[in-house]
């Protein structure tokens, strides 16, 4: 088996910035079907959202073999195996610092990891390398800034309920993982498991493309061919996520809600395999690991405006400053990662 370093560093541009576009707007809109009222109401076990996420992706990723034929890598498995548990600590991490601080912390930890993982474990040594830490470094500033936008208060949303926290990450405005009913107030920031759990998802999910670099070039690593990876990694993430499920109900069995949620979760995880696919084509060269995958950590910005737009969780002209000025920070750091951070 070979690498990528293998495949020409003139790579598929085109197919790159094409799977960048895709990733964030999966990315960024998945959260979308968590939003129901439906959903909202069953107070849904994470993980057995997670569950129904994972068919979604599964099936999702089966049409891709009317144009692909089958392959199968494990190291596929090894990718989902990494995003498993870095979900999961996505629900946790808003749970103890709420969706404003832990998801954008937890961005900039996720770039900065893939950049390393790039940088030390495939050399992808970058064309400018001072102007590609600056853009790092202004990157993970802008998300940075992020963490300090207020998001609306529960008193401003009277009469609903607290939407449920998908497996990625979004959230209700009081960063409640799943509201029980009879949970009034959102609980006490708990700061240092916060800061943990960004650090695990990073690591985790950071480096869960590192075994898509690992996997053969052909056909893996082969421009349009790589769609066929997705299969291996949607069929595995639905098999953890269902093992996780069975471990848990050892402890305790968690209601399903299987008609009114299974939907809104099977939709979920069609949208993230979405972004899935796409940040497949976005680490392919000339961005490679280093500078494709920090770029799809921009979905934020998308999220973030589903959340300004339609479900008004951020308001008042100081907060939606905020948001949109380190929106611009975010994006300028985006581009210089791309223009300077490509492989030399």
């Amino acid at each position: 088996a070979g690498t990528m370093a293998e495949v020409s560093t003139e790579g598929y541009l085109g197919l790159a910035l094409t799977g960048v576009a895709v990733s964030l707007l999966g990315w960024g809109s998945f959260t979308l079907p968590m939003k129901t009222k439906a959903v909202q109401d069953a107070n849904l076990h994470p993980i057995v959202f997670n569950v129904y996420m994972g068919l979604g992706v599964a099936l999702s990723s089966l049409p891709i073999l009317l144009f692909q034929p089958f392959a199968w890598t494990w190291w596929s498995t090894a990718g989902a195996a990494l995003f498993a548990p870095g979900s999961l600590f996505c629900v946790l991490t808003v749970e103890w610092i709420g969706i404003a601080k832990g998801q954008a912390i937890w961005a900039g930890c996720v770039a900065l990891q893939s950049f390393l993982c790039g940088l030390i474990g495939f050399q992808e040594y970058p064309q400018d390398f001072p102007m590609t830490i600056v853009g790092l470094i202004t990157l993970l500033a802008g998300i940075g800034s992020l963490a300090f936008v207020e998001p609306a208060k529960p008193e401003e949303e009277k009469g609903q309920k607290q939407p449920l926290l998908d497996a990625a990450g979004d959230s209700a405005e009081n960063g409640a993982a799943y509201a029980p009913a009879d949970r009034a107030e959102a609980k006490e920031p708990q700061l240092l498991k916060g800061l943990f759990g960004c650090m695990m998802i990073g690591l985790l999910c950071g480096s869960c493309m590192v075994p898509f670099r690992l996997a053969p070039v052909v056909p893996f690593q082969n421009g349009i061919d790589s769609m066929i990876y997705a299969v291996g990694f949607g069929v595995s993430l639905a098999v953890i996520n269902i093992l996780i499920l069975c471990a848990y109900c050892m402890v305790e069995v968690p209601p399903l809600h299987l008609s009114t949620c299974f939907l809104p979760g099977l939709l979920s995880g069609v949208l993230w395999n979405m972004g899935n696919i796409g940040v497949i084509f976005a680490c392919l060269p000339p961005l490679g690991l280093a500078v494709g995958y920090p770029l799809t950590q921009c979905c934020l910005l998308v999220a973030g405006l589903w959340g300004i737009l339609f479900y008004g969780e951020i308001r008042g002209v100081k907060a939606i400053s905020t948001f949109f000025g380190g929106a611009a920070v975010v994006i300028t750091g985006a581009c210089l990662l791309g223009i300077y951070g490509q492989a030399a």
